[in-house]
């Protein structure tokens, strides 16, 4: 029985000449189930909805297309931390901390306190590498980045809210 209800077809794709979305709820397998065997005791394990994307043709990802959104994410990101950091610098007068900090310990005025900067450089470097979890194509840690994080929890939520609207829209609502 367990072979005939795994291979056994819950739904038919409406439109197969066009791409779509469609939820289907544990409540359509259920049934389905019972239809074919009445008495059969059916626990749900798992989520309550499930989504299909249905593509007629498959397509080819443009393999350049691909790159230049990575590059451009990347610049975004780079530019974004770049501006974030420069600002708290220039918030906090960082420069002139730096002077300051040098005058303390060294008793000399210097405008460019580079025993200070370079460790501070490389402290910001490392900082980074640490927080996104990446040496270049290597990652450091199994643990996921926060930016891996942020995707994930992206994702779970667009399929939530896409779950939410296919529901709406199959009980006819808005």
């Amino acid at each position: 029985m367990r072979k005939k209800v795994e291979d056994m077809q819950i739904y038919s794709i409406p439109d197969t000449e066009h791409k779509g979305k469609f939820v289907l709820t544990i409540i359509d397998i259920i049934n389905k189930i019972w239809s074919q065997y009445p008495n059969a005791d059916v626990q749900s394990v798992g989520d309550s909805d499930v989504v299909i994307e249905y593509h007629p043709e498959k397509t080819k990802p443009n393999a350049v297309l691909e790159w230049c959104k990575v590059i451009g994410v990347a610049i975004i990101v780079f530019a974004g931390a770049l501006v974030a950091i420069m600002t708290y610098n220039t918030d906090t007068s960082l420069g002139e901390t730096f002077i300051i900090i040098n005058r303390i310990f060294t008793g000399k005025e210097v405008k460019q306190p580079n025993i200070i900067t370079v460790p501070y450089a490389i402290g910001i470097a490392t900082g980074v590498i640490y927080f996104f979890n990446h040496l270049g194509r290597k990652k450091i840690t199994e643990d996921p980045s926060p930016m891996q994080i942020e995707i994930a929890m992206y994702e779970r939520d667009a399929e939530d809210t896409e779950i939410a609207n296919l529901t709406d829209k199959r009980r006819g609502e808005p």
